[in-house]
């Protein structure tokens, strides 16, 4: 039989959610080489990427609660197959890999959503799979409710750290099926960037909107001024800072901002292919940045960093790495910003940090390994 895996909650704008569909695409096919990889594309999932990935395309179009991919099932299959389509129904497993969507912070429709579908594919007898990927907090009684349904039907799910495992297993208690994984995105092989910024000594400044709207007042009004005070502080030490664009709209937006109060403002490079993306990272000096994935391409490759962030997750990836001590308060004062980036600028701090990050890196994609093996393990027993 022919497996089909549909891959959800990932699509192409935002780069990180392109890497780990991308990232689970190759596994799967390197495991299973005749199997169907879907995905039920979206405005941000364009038929060229999907079709450059090899990726099927799962017909699904929600309007006011009716599906009207169901239209498709209706045509004969040898037909829907000769245009890359296929149904629900003949997805045998579903691989989840939201990032972080299961959580306070994005409100319980999330979870509500998977948990309706999981009851529905464990009575259809299909795999599901919860990739390496944040996890709550689940702090209402509607999202507690929702998380234990999913938990009730998941063949595993995969807590990206262990602050994520903490609220899983807070919320529905410990079982087999819960693991912990790191982020996959790590074992990705890069590309060389098509037209990278120009200069010497490149650092990327890699914005994140949601440092302006998912958090406090304190570091939603600072966050502009911190981005012009790093770009700032290295064109004064001689290096080459410029934006990386890693998401969308909201990412430029601030980094026109940040422009429009430079003297000297900075190239703005928008990541297309995130590979290149991360081809560009790995020929950094150094990166400064909000973006989860913009941060993991920078540290899986020995690229020094500063980092900020606007939830749990970003605090467990720093202790990963052992590097705590370079996630930054965007609301702290000067003094400790300029400490932080000053080993970015100084070659010989540069090069110890860099060599620092070689023993956790390799330990973090053996997990990765591992938690495909478990992933293949389990659908090698239901085969």
């Amino acid at each position: 039989m022919t497996l089909t895996f549909e891959i959800r909650k990932a699509g192409f704008e935002n780069k990180g959610a392109a890497m780990m569909l991308i990232a689970a695409t190759q596994e799967v096919k390197a495991r299973y080489p005749a199997a169907r990889v879907a995905m039920a594309p979206d405005a941000t999932s364009p038929y060229e990427l999907r079709a450059r990935y090899g990726l099927w395309h799962r017909a699904e179009l929600v309007r006011r609660g009716v599906d009207l991919g169901k239209i498709v099932e209706l045509a004969p299959g040898k037909l829907r197959h000769r245009f890359g389509f296929v149904t629900g129904p003949e997805v045998n497993v579903i691989l989840d890999a939201a990032g972080l969507a299961y959580s306070d912070q994005w409100g319980p429709q999330h979870t509500e959503d998977l948990a309706r579908r999981a009851v529905a594919w464990k009575r259809a007898g299909k795999r599901l799979i919860l990739l390496p990927q944040a996890l709550g907090p689940f702090g209402t009684d509607r999202i507690r409710r929702a998380i234990n349904v999913v938990a009730d039907h998941a063949d595993l799910i995969f807590a990206r750290d262990k602050y994520s495992m903490e609220n899983l297993v807070g919320a529905v208690g410990g079982r087999a099926s819960i693991r912990l994984a790191p982020d996959f995105t790590n074992l990705l092989v890069a590309r060389p960037p098509a037209n990278p910024p120009q200069g010497e000594k490149l650092v990327a400044i890699v914005p994140n909107a949601r440092m302006v709207d998912k958090t406090s007042g304190d570091v939603s009004g600072n966050y502009a001024g911190f981005l012009r005070r790093v770009a700032s502080m290295f064109q004064t030490a001689g290096m080459t800072p410029f934006f990386l664009i890693h998401e969308g709209a909201g990412d430029r937006v601030l980094a026109e901002q940040v422009n429009a109060q430079l003297s000297e403002p900075l190239q703005v490079w928008t990541a297309g292919d995130p590979l290149e993306a991360k081809g560009l990272i790995g020929k950094c000096s150094g990166l400064v940045g909000s973006r989860y994935h913009a941060l993991i391409s920078a540290l899986s490759q020995g690229v020094p960093v500063v980092g900020t962030g606007w939830s749990h997750k970003y605090r467990a990836l720093f202790e990963d790495y052992g590097c705590e001590n370079m996630l930054a308060d965007v609301s702290a004062r000067e003094e400790g910003l300029e400490a932080r980036l000053r080993s970015l600028i100084d070659d010989s701090q540069r090069a110890a940090l860099s060599d620092e990050l070689r023993e956790p890196g390799a330990r973090i994609k053996d997990g990765v390994q591992q938690m495909w093996k478990d992933v293949f393990q389990l659908l090698d027993k239901a085969a």
